[in-house]
Order: structure tokens, then sequence, then C-alpha cells
């Protein structure tokens, strides 16, 4: 019996350590009162078993209160908040030394970070003067950080100053551009005007061209009419000069005939002088033979008064037909010149023809050639008030710029 009583009492002791045990251990949450019927020594060992777990209890309560602050400041920390502290102390200097170093850490960081993020707002207002301290951080990826943001700074510095420096440049140029285009507008505009006069004037020699090129044409064709004109004209007096040989020859013969008349009438005048004195001589038996003399005498004067006048005539005729001849001969000589003159005139017509045909070809390449140049003038018009426009608009944006970053602060800005 006794032995019995003194293994239940063991029994007790031994399921008290388990819930102490079991506790500890997490796979309950809480030591419950125990009931024991246990008297003496044994009592107090159970009590004092109790009591201690009611303390570790005690403790684990305390200690977990101070690990859902560690916990929640770490989750705050994990979530960017940096400002979170830790408030709670237990009995366990061990976990006050973790909260007190978490503390630590992120009083550390929160500094740090606040230094960074301080420093961006200056970069953000365009202000890189200031320089992260590197030092903040012993290693790892925060100083990489620190570092990273130095070198973005001291590379933006740089961009800056390039950038600084070109837009002043740009600046510059652009001014300079403007100028150029604006010139070089003004100047193509002068010259798409002076195109145009030239096209028209052009236009206009090359119609004034073709008209003469086509008087040249009728001109030769007329200097043909005229040429085979000339010719008909020489074959006339040509005619005409065979025309007056005849009529000189008809003349002569005429005139011999005259001569024979003459000779005949003046025989005739002493054969009826000798019958007037035959019939004186007769008496009376002549005076009928004398009256027929008489009559015979004046008809022979009346006959060589004619063969005179005629005579007279006819040498009259002559004289104008040698002059008719030598007119008519001149007249050929004039025609075989002027012939020759209207030759050489249709040959130069001809060539005057021929040379105002390449020249309406040449004027009307030209012509063409100009049309384009104006055509291209007017595309450079377009092309030059572009580049004007947009030379305006460079300006403008370098303008721009120059300001934009003349507003920024940074090393080596001037």
């Amino acid at each position: 019996m006794f032995s019995f009583l003194k293994k239940n009492k063991k029994n007790e002791i031994i399921d008290a350590l388990k819930t102490i045990d079991q506790y500890v251990q997490s796979e309950i949450n809480s030591i419950e009162k125990i009931d024991h019927n246990c008297t003496g020594e044994t009592r107090e060992v159970i009590e004092t078993i109790l009591d201690l777990s009611h303390l570790i209890e005690s403790k684990q309560t305390e200690d977990l209160t101070l690990f859902g602050e560690i916990m929640l400041s770490a989750e705050k920390l994990s979530d960017g908040y940096t400002t979170d502290r830790i408030t709670i102390k237990t009995s366990n200097e061990k976990l006050n030394y973790i909260a007190k170093s978490i503390n630590v850490m992120t009083e550390k960081l929160d500094q740090s970070l606040t230094e960074i993020a301080d420093t961006l707002k200056e970069y953000g207002e365009q202000k890189y003067i200031k320089d992260i301290d590197e030092t903040l951080f012993k290693g790892g990826k925060l100083q990489e950080l620190a570092k990273g943001i130095n070198y973005l700074k001291g590379e933006i510095t740089n961009n800056l100053r390039t950038k600084y420096k070109t837009s002043i440049s740009l600046k510059n140029k652009s001014l300079d551009l403007l100028d150029n285009a604006m010139a070089l507008s003004d100047a193509t505009n002068s010259q798409v005007s002076a195109i145009e006069e030239t096209s028209a004037a052009i236009e206009e020699i090359t119609n004034t061209t073709r008209s003469n090129t086509q008087t040249a044409k009728t001109m030769s064709t007329q200097g043909e009419n005229v040429k085979t004109s000339i010719t008909n004209g020489l074959k006339l007096a040509t005619e005409t000069v065979t025309a007056m040989n005849d009529i000189n020859d008809s003349t002569n013969a005429v005139h011999e005939a005259i001569n024979l008349i003459d000779q005949i009438a003046f025989q005739t005048n002493i054969l009826s002088l000798n019958a007037a004195v035959e019939a004186a001589t007769a008496g009376e038996a002549g005076k009928g033979f004398s009256v027929v003399a008489g009559e015979v005498r004046n008809l022979a004067s009346r006959s060589a008064e004619a063969a005179k006048e005629i005579k007279n005539l006819v040498e009259s005729a002559t004289v104008k037909a040698n002059e008719g001849k030598t007119i008519a001969d001149k007249m050929i000589l004039g025609y075989q010149e002027l012939d020759e003159n209207i030759s050489k005139t249709t040959r130069l017509i001809e060539e005057v023809v021929e040379a105002s045909h390449e020249q309406e070809k040449s004027i009307t390449l030209i012509n063409d050639s100009v049309t384009e140049i104006d055509t291209l003038t007017q595309q450079n018009a377009d092309v030059a008030q572009n580049v004007r426009e947009t030379s305006s608009e460079i300006k403008d944006i370098a303008n721009e710029n120059v300001e934009h970053i003349n507003k920024a602060e940074f090393i080596g800005k001037h």
C-alpha cells in the first residue's frame, strides 16, 4: 500500500513535469491547475513544481509579448517603415538586448534612409551638390545603394555639364542656323522670282524663235519663188534679146531696101530729067511726054522723101533696138547677178532656217531645264521655309534646355 502511494506521488510529479515540458515545447498554450492529493514533502515538491511552472508560464507570456513586438517591428521594417521602436522590456536580458539591437538597427536605418531620401529629394529638385555618406553602412547592399546613388549623381552631373555645354552651343548655333535659314529662305524666294522671270523671258524667246523659224521657212519658200521668177525673167530677157536681134536684122534688111528704093528714086529722077530734056527738044510733040516726065519726077521726089523719112525711122528704130538690146543685155546680167545673189540669199536663209531650228530645239531644252529648275527651286523654297521653321523650333528647344538646365545646381556648372 505504501509502495503504491509512493509510486502514485512519483507519477504526479512526473505528470507535472511533463505538463511543464509540453508548455516549454509549445505543445500546449497554458498550464492548467493540477489536482493532487499529496501531503507532506511530496505536496511541497509538487507545489514548488507548480509555482515554477507558473513562473515559467509568466515568463513565457512576457517573452511572447516581446516576441510579438519584435515580429511586428520586423514586419514593419520589411514593409519599409523604419520609425517603429520596441518599447516593451522583460526580465529576459537576452531578449532585451535583441530588442535593443533591433531598435539601434531601425534607428540607424531610419537616419540613413532619411538622409538618402532628403538627398534624393534635393536631386528631385535638381540640386546635385550633396553626396551621400558612403560610410553610413560598412558594406553590403545598402552601402552599394549609397555608392550607386553617388555614382548616379556623378553621371547625372556629367550629363548635365555636357548637356548644358551642348545646349549653350546648340543655342548659339541655332541662332546662326536660324539667321542662315532666314537668309537662305529669302535668297531662295528671290531666286524663285528670278527663275520665274527668266522662265517667262525664255518662254517668250522660245515663241519668238519659233516665229523666226517659221518666218525663215516662209522666206526660204519666197526665195525659191523669187529665184523661179528670176529664172523666168532671165529666160524672158534672153528671148527679148533674141527678138531685138531679129528686129535689128529686120531693120537692117529694111534699111537696105530703103537704100535700094532711094537709089531707084534717084535714078528715076535722073531719067525724068533726061525725059524732060528730050521732050523739050521734041517741041510740041514732046509736051505730053514732058508732063509725064514731070509727074514721074514728082513721084521720084516724093519716093525719095518717103524713103528718106522711112530711112530716118528705120535708123531711129535701129538705134532704139540697139538700146533695147543693150538694156536687155544689162537686164540679163542683172538677172544673172540677181540670181546669184538670190541663190546666196536662199542658202543663207536655209542656213538661218537650220540654225533657227537648232536654236529652237536648244531654247526648248533650255526652257524645259528652266521649268525643271523652277520646280526644283519651288521645292527648295519649301524646304528652306521648313528649315527656317525647324531652325526656329530648334532655337526654342535649345533655349528651353538652357533655361531648364540653368535651374539645376551641379558641380562644374559655371
